[in-house]
Parts: structure tokens; C-alpha cells; sequence
């Protein structure tokens, strides 16, 4: 499993969502759980409630209102700061092309579910490069057999995430808008887990996947130009003593527009910007650049991808984070 789909992960439950959202209003008890969400089968319930808790989401804690109904729980840290990955799971949801999809919709549970698995085996950073039939596809991925990825490319395709074109030499499949738009909730799981040490770190295929993911939907200026590479300095997976590892992407710029976008020969570009996952993850997000080093012939170039990647992905999300962590403000027992 890769990162992010630890996280993700919860939400392909019945009842986390809501479960989640009703405890950033405050601790609750069993039964004060119940009739927040109303009616909900038990076993569902329970499940859901242990999974945040097995997460680290949820802790005993807190003082409920009302009448007793047992021992209270509560966010914690990780559970307030789980709020914003599902804030922008709901919002991509909501922009599905069959039309908007609630978190708790049980059809979001199946789309999660597809999403991080497609993430986990490696077929989005395939696709993610460019369009690829099933044969070269099964050729590449070699954990999933050839009916296994068949049905996983179908199940993509199902829930809008893959779209076939033709080529002169046949029928493939690339990733839709849509997919490319779930670098958001995927790279927000995955600085969650990283945080809170959870799931694996963020490797090399991920962070290659989610620039080739993203770098298509951003809006430069037609005075930007050059080529330059987005690099991030990972854990590598090889050994018990992780070392450090330099992955991303080079690109070339022409009049604003991204024409060539190529995974690694971070070291062969003349300009290229560079910081760990957490620097890079503050400038994404946040907009928050002094921890990324800039070095090369043309550091603006660099900063303007930097931003515009921030503007045209990340911060129409921050609005509906905000909102939902504002809600879950942090109780004295849990300071």
C-alpha cells in the first residue's frame, strides 16, 4: 500500500464520513453518536468508530453533553487534521463527471476504493505519463496479472477516472481531468500520513505520478518559459535504514505551455527547484516556498510553476478545509 491510501482508505467504509464529521463538533458518547447521525446499523457503526480509532482519528476523552451514554470520544490532533483530507476528497467528489457525489454516498465509497487501488498498483503513474494500451500496460505493471488489470482498468473506466482514446496503434486508455484533480485529496492523505506516521512514506512513483498529474491543469503566462526540473527528496524504499532519494520531474515551457514533462533528469536541467516532501507539501498547499531551494538560470520560471500548481490545484480547496477544521476546535482534555 502505498501513501495516501492508508488514509484514504476510510472513507471506502460505510459511515466514517459521517461518523468523522460528527465528532468535529465536539466529544461524543455512544449514544450521543447515535443520535447525531440518526439511524445507522450498528455494525457499521462500530466498525467505522474502530477503524478511526485504530487510525489514531479517535481517543477517549473529553466530556459529553446531555445525559450519559458510556465513556466519550473525541478527535485528536490527527483526526482535526484528518478533516481537511476530507474536505478535499468531498469537494473532488462533488465535480464528478456524473454529477456531484457526497463523501457519504455509498457510490464515493466505491470511487475511493478504485482510486487507491489504481494508486496502490502503480496503473495511475503509468497512465499518468501518457496513454497506454492494455497490452503495454500488463507488459509494465507486473503484480497484476493480465484479467486482474483488465478488470481493474475497467473498474477506471466505470467511474469516469480513465477514458480511452484511439492511436494510430489502437485502443488506449488515459486518465481523465477528473483523475488528474484527485492529486489533491491524494497528496493531502499522504502529508497526513506522513505526519502521523502512518502507512508508508512517500516514494519515488508517487511523487512522479502526482507532477505528471497535475502539471497539465495549471495556467502560466505566456512570458514564462524554459525548462527546469520539480524535484523532491524522498525516503528510498531499499534497506532497513532509509536513505535519501531525489525524485520528480523535468519539464520544458514554451510561451506559458508545458510541452514536454518527463520523469527524473532532475540533475540535467539548467534551473531546478528542491525540498523534502514536507516543503514541498507547504508550498502546494499553503503557498509557502522559503523551504524550497531555487538554484539554476531561471529561478522565476521555477517559482511561477511553483505557484501556479498552488493557485489552479491546491487553494480553491483551502476555503472547505478551513470551514470544517474551524468546527473542531481543540477540547481541554485533548490540548
Amino acid at each position: 500500500m502505498l501513501a495516501a491510501s492508508r488514509s484514504l482508505s476510510v472513507f471506502t467504509r460505510a459511515l466514517s464520513a459521517r461518523v468523522l464529521y460528527a465528532f468535529a463538533k465536539g466529544p461524543l458518547a455512544p449514544g450521543e453518536l447515535e443520535e447525531a447521525l440518526g439511524w445507522a446499523p450498528q455494525s457499521s457503526l462500530r466498525a467505522a468508530v474502530a477503524n478511526l480509532t485504530e487510525l489514531g482519528a479517535l481517543a477517549q476523552g473529553g466530556t459529553a453533553g446531555g445525559r450519559s451514554h458510556g465513556a466519550p470520544l473525541e478527535l485528536t490532533e490527527a483526526g482535526r487534521e484528518l478533516l481537511p483530507v476530507a474536505a478535499a476528497l468531498e469537494r473532488w467528489l462533488g465535480h464528478s463527471p456524473g454529477g456531484p457525489i457526497s463523501l457519504e454516498d455509498p457510490a464515493a465509497q466505491g470511487i475511493v476504493r478504485v482510486l487507491t487501488a489504481g494508486w496502490d498498483s502503480t496503473l495511475v503513474r503509468a497512465l499518468a505519463e501518457r496513454p497506454r494500451s492494455l497490452i503495454e500496460l500488463s507488459s509494465e505493471i507486473s503484480e497484476l496479472n493480465y484479467p486482474k488489470l483488465k478488470r481493474r482498468l475497467a473498474k477506471l473506466r466505470s467511474t469516469h477516472l480513465v477514458t480511452p482514446v484511439e492511436t494510430p496503434a489502437g485502443r488506449a486508455y488515459e486518465v481523465s481531468e477528473w483523475l488528474r484533480r484527485a492529486v489533491v485529496p491524494l497528496a493531502l492523505a499522504g502529508g497526513w500520513e506522513l505526519r502521523h506516521h502512518v502507512g508508508q512514506p512517500i516514494a519515488r512513483t508517487e511523487v512522479e505520478a502526482a507532477f505528471m498529474l497535475a502539471l497539465p491543469l495549471i495556467h502560466l503566462t505566456e512570458k514564462v518559459g524554459g525548462a527546469c526540473a520539480l524535484a523532491v527528496l524522498t525516503a528510498s524504499e531499499e534497506g532497513e535504514s532509509p536513505e535519501r532519494d531525489v525524485a520528480g520531474v523535468a519539464i520544458e515551457v514554451e510561451r506559458g505551455e508545458i510541452v514536454a514533462c518527463r520523469a527524473g533528469a532532475a540533475g540535467d536541467q539548467p534551473t531546478w527547484v528542491l525540498g523534502g516532501v514536507s516543503a514541498w507539501l507547504d508550498a502546494l498547499v499553503d503557498g509557502r516556498t522559503e523551504a524550497l531551494r531555487v538554484s539554476g538560470a531561471k529561478p522565476p520560471l521555477a517559482l511561477a510553476v511553483v505557484k501556479a500548481l498552488h493557485v489552479d490545484l491546491f487553494r480553491p480547496y483551502r476555503a472547505d478545509a478551513g470551514e470544517l477544521s474551524a468546527q473542531a476546535k481543540p477540547t481541554k482534555a485533548s490540548k
